[in-house]
């Protein structure tokens, strides 16, 4: 009879089993090992996260469409390729369960968009106040899914690799001490900037790992800064706005041009632009850029 890693790691291979289940069963074994870091990742993909820490593997990219009532779903077309990527952009943050279900019902999930990005994709496009949508291929689903069995398995082999395999529904105290000398070595996942080893490793680089997931959101910000630049004189800005709206782009610039940039500044920079911005009594321009903003994960 298989031990409860041995089986966690044989339900990993089917694709067929439940990963409900499976988290539950792996939940189990965190309990059991006393390992703090996997049980809270293991409960963030089973009841879904509740702050803006999602692991990148939850993010997925779809097509905005507009429900026009007269002719149904037509695609909606931003003049700006970048502006349209990164609002096309959405992080899933609900329980593994309700993917499940999604995959099972529905042949082209989609998402209600609202808030400031509906806004500025109404007035940028050709199409008047419709209802929006993002749709996505199920596969962009099945890829969160196949990346938490990939870690649950990672998991399972990992632990199995030090001898700790279970007896029945419980552990000998040297499979425990064993797990517990370790440090982070069996952590399980990662929970946005939460240490834990990501793209199948079970032993990665932590600080690498940190140190990629903000890159990319600098990246975010470097374009917003090109942006902003080029639509300057189209935001309306009363002249102290423009001083205080030049001061913290120069300042973001100059942040980000360094060799290793700080994202409490570029955080704190940001959210003094988005207070300046939502100053400009609904200016499209600004609205758009606020949605960019909002996009930003530091």
């Amino acid at each position: 009879m298989p031990s409860l890693v041995q089986e966690l790691e044989q339900e990993a291979y089917d694709s067929k089993a439940s990963l409900s289940n499976m988290l539950r069963k792996a939940k189990a074994i965190a309990v059991k090992l006393q390992l703090k870091q996997p049980i809270a990742w293991v409960e963030a993909e089973l009841n879904g996260y509740e702050t803006d820490e999602v692991p990148n593997y939850r993010k997925i990219s779809g097509r905005v469409k507009a429900r026009n009532p007269y002719v149904g779903l037509i695609p909606m077309i931003c003049p700006d390729r970048e502006l349209e990527r990164l609002i096309s952009e959405h992080w899933i943050r609900e329980p593994i369960s309700s993917i499940e279900h999604t995959l099972a019902t529905a042949k082209e999930p989609m998402l209600p968009i609202t808030g400031e990005k509906a806004k500025f994709l109404a007035q940028h496009s050709d199409t008047p106040d419709f209802p929006m949508f993002l749709f996505f291929a199920p596969s962009s689903l099945v890829s969160i899914l196949d990346a938490v069995r990939n870690r649950i398995l990672d998991w399972s082999l990992a632990l199995q690799s030090d001898g700790i395999f279970g007896d029945g529904m419980s552990f000998r105290p040297e499979e425990k001490m064993t797990a517990n000398s370790k440090g982070d070595i069996y952590n399980i996942g990662s929970i946005g900037n939460f240490a834990g080893n990501l793209g199948g490793q079970v032993t990665g680089n932590v600080s690498g790992v940190v140190t990629q997931q903000f890159e990319i959101e600098f990246d975010k910000v470097r374009t917003l800064i090109n942006q902003i630049r080029q639509h300057q004189n189209q935001l309306g800005l009363m002249p102290q706005q423009e001083i205080e709206v030049n001061r913290t782009v120069n300042a973001l610039d100059e942040e980000l041009r360094g060799k290793k940039p700080k994202e409490g500044i570029v955080k704190s920079l940001l959210a003094s632009l988005k207070t300046t911005l939502e100053g400009t009594a609904g200016n499209l321009i600004a609205s758009g850029i606020l949605a960019v903003i909002s996009n930003v994960n530091l």
